[in-house]
């Protein structure tokens, strides 16, 4: 008789050390990564399992599933797609991996936080509260990247919670919308109407299901629609991804901004990467208004000064 067990997912575990954690984490999530963990030195001994962490370095902890579409295939094409995007970690390990707790052992690191001085944001499973005339979003981050506990995440929102505070009604699209996080504190802010684009497939199912928990299905527009095929400006244009993409987006990015005041926010930037994209964006008919920046990392606020 044969054998009608199902078998064991069969996942592979990625183990890299780098100096650029955020931008090899966020590639390895939109490279197709089910889980990613980030080990420093405050937080490898954990379980008391892991080796201590290099001096300088962080440890990446990335698990993929394993089968025909699966990506990476091997380490080998890992590496090539973070060292095309200029992260040249480390290879510890990379091998066969069957125990699946790291799918919720992440649960208990998950906890409410302010994401700007308005909005409050949590998962499903902790109970809190909205500060005084301000927000609470409930966020089940599932497989998605963005659960408002990165620098970056929480100076887009510091931004739109500022240009939101006024009677006027702002339209929003959040270009890389991830698990929605933005794009939601925006709706809850009184922007109108919202969009939220990404690639991924799978960060949209999972932003689809926050904007339900939150009762802001008809409030957010979410797809996988590329931006250059998005249709019509906005006052307020969010881009929260890695610089090289924000470079190589610039000109879908600029065409969505309204003309006269209409406002870009670009983040996930690097300090050592801000001039570049300074240069790429600040150009005639339009000018900076900020920088804000939160440890190593950078948003910037940029208004569009022309009529077109």
């Amino acid at each position: 008789m044969p054998n009608t067990t199902q078998a064991e997912p069969q996942w592979y575990r990625l183990e890299l050390l780098t100096n650029s954690a955020e931008p090899a984490a966020a590639l390895l999530w939109s490279g197709g990564a089910q889980g990613v963990e980030i080990q420093d030195l405050e937080t490898f001994m954990e379980g008391g399992t892991m080796a201590p962490v290099p001096d300088g370095k962080t440890r990446l902890i990335a698990f993929f599933e394993h089968n025909e579409d699966s990506v990476p295939a091997d380490d080998t094409r890992a590496l090539e797609t973070l060292a095309t995007a200029g992260v040249e970690p480390e290879l510890v390990s990379y091998a066969a991996f069957t125990d699946r707790s790291w799918e919720t052992a992440w649960m208990d690191f998950f906890k409410p936080l302010a994401l700007s001085r308005r909005v409050i944001v949590g998962p499903p499973w902790e109970s809190f509260e909205a500060p005084v005339g301000g927000q609470r979003l409930v966020i089940e981050p599932g497989m998605a990247f963005g659960t408002g506990t990165h620098e970056t995440t929480q100076l887009c929102a510091q931004i739109l919670d500022d240009l939101l505070d006024g009677d006027q009604e702002l339209s929003v699209i959040d270009v890389g919308c991830g698990s929605a996080i933005l794009a939601m504190a925006a709706a809850r802010l009184g922007a109108h109407p919202v969009v939220g684009v990404d690639n991924d497939p799978t960060a949209v199912e999972v932003a689809l299901a926050n904007l339900v928990v939150n009762d802001l299905q008809d409030r957010i527009v979410l797809s996988t629609t590329p931006i250059e095929e998005v249709e019509g400006v906005f006052d307020i244009v969010v881009a929260n991804i890695l610089p090289h993409v924000l470079l190589e987006l610039r000109e879908a990015l600029i065409a969505h901004v309204a003309p006269e005041a209409g406002t870009l926010i670009l983040s996930g930037i690097t300090e050592d990467k801000a001039d570049e994209v300074i240069a790429g964006f600040v150009q005639p008919g339009w000018r900076l208004v900020q920088r804000r920046q939160a440890a190593e990392w950078v948003a910037l606020e940029v208004e569009r000064t022309d009529a077109r």
